[in-house]
């Protein structure tokens, strides 16, 4: 099923009296990975419970779109990380043949690359981190330790802690 966060819970700023400093949630997160990274990337989160797809975080709208895009596809990177329980990276989604329709639909977004990053929680939920350039091979290595320190802190908020 696809779903969605509300606005409110999109990370809208927060009120006036709460310190932004103070307030982590995946959002947060994300936009936070986003600025760190170079190459001026787009950050998603997308959350499985049982069956169910939602998506959870994002560091813009163009990035909810593009978790979006992978979930109203019937294959997609960020399934098959999440059900392969590897990382999968996409050098250059033009010279992809594989999850054609969301290849198409990442595309229009101007999408050229990504790199998603599964995990799971102790309580069972699993998650799956994507992080999408518009320029193709300039995600590697290099952005494994943020996208790991992201995953982390995601990892704990799924948990509770």
């Amino acid at each position: 099923m696809l779903e969605t966060s509300p606005c409110d819970q999109a990370g809208d700023p927060p009120p006036a009296a709460q310190a932004t400093a103070d307030i982590r949630n995946p959002h947060t997160v994300a936009r936070e990975l986003a600025e760190a990274l170079p190459h001026n990337v787009l950050v998603g989160l997308t959350v499985r419970v049982g069956d169910e797809f939602a998506v959870r975080a994002w560091s813009s709208p163009r990035a909810k779109l593009a978790e979006e895009s992978q979930l109203i596809s019937d294959a997609a990177p960020n399934r098959t990380a999440l059900n392969e329980d590897v990382a999968v990276t996409v050098a250059d989604l033009d010279g992809e043949t594989r999850w054609s329709d969301c290849r198409a639909q990442l595309r229009l977004l101007g999408v050229r690359s990504l790199h998603c990053r599964g995990m799971r929680a102790a309580n069972g939920t699993t998650a799956v981190l994507a992080v999408y350039a518009e320029r193709p091979h300039v995600l590697d290595a290099s952005l494994d330790p943020a996208v790991a320190a992201a995953c982390h802190q995601i990892v704990a908020m799924m948990d509770g802690r």
